[in-house]
């Protein structure tokens, strides 16, 4: 009894610790304009945010596991419990889903939105919009994908026009959950998910290229000029590679 204490003990200092050494990355970015523009600044940028896009995409994972669960077990008439109804109830004020629609249509949504993005996409995405993490919104505001926010005093005023608020995040990784938000429930990327949705039915995994057309709302750029630099962003630095 004595040993299983003590061994309960420092499983419970080892859970601490490891939470701590997470806490600790994600509020631990590196200065980027320390390292040389290249190579070098592309190895530290990508290790850095990798990591963060993986711990966002777990929640996500989670809740698409539950979603497609229930998805199921409505095509078999199941009855849902108490707890199903809850949690369905919590994920469609999350993913922006009305609750006054029928369970088989918010499930249908739910279906659609709640997923992830291939890494290389995010990683492109992360790198225009941060300028390797060197721009003035990611030092000063963890804000790695140009985010805006829409109350006075929200943000940093951008300064070519101080009306333009850009959001300011407590971490990076706040960011980065953001991001994933906004592309999961923004109206202006329902055909991203539709892409992203079709190219799982087809070929049960996501092309990042494909899914850049998707992105034409994303930035002020027209023309499919956005869409082209991220595929360019994309193939230059082989972050293909990244998706799993």
């Amino acid at each position: 009894m004595h040993q299983l204490k003590i061994s309960f003990l420092w499983t419970m200092i080892l859970v601490l610790l490891i939470f701590s050494l997470l806490s600790a990355y994600a509020e631990s970015k590196p200065d980027f304009k320390k390292y040389a523009a290249g190579p070098e600044r592309k190895k530290v940028f990508i290790n850095f945010v990798r990591p963060l896009i993986d711990k966002a995409s777990i929640s996500i994972k989670e809740d698409r596991k539950f979603i497609l669960t229930l998805h199921n077990d409505k095509k078999h008439q199941q009855k849902l419990s108490n707890s199903e109804i809850k949690k369905l109830s919590d994920l469609a004020k999350y993913y922006r889903v009305k609750e006054e629609l029928s369970v088989a249509t918010q499930l249908d949504e739910l279906k659609e939105k709640a997923n992830v993005f291939p890494t290389s996409l995010i990683l492109a995405q992360a790198i225009l919009e941060s300028a390797w993490g060197t721009s003035r919104f990611a030092v000063e505001g963890n804000n790695f994908f140009g985010q805006h926010c829409f109350s006075k005093g929200c943000g940093i005023s951008a300064r070519g026009d101080k009306k333009v608020q850009v959001a300011k995040f407590p971490s990076v990784f706040e960011s980065v959950k953001s991001y994933y938000k906004n592309l999961n429930t923004g109206n202006s990327y329902k055909k991203l998910r539709r892409l992203r949705a079709e190219e799982i039915e087809k070929i049960k995994t996501m092309d990042s290229i494909e899914l850049t057309a998707g992105l034409s709302h994303y930035s002020e750029l027209k023309n499919g000029d956005y869409e082209r630099r991220l595929n360019q962003v994309i193939k230059y630095n082989k972050l293909q590679q990244y998706d799993n």
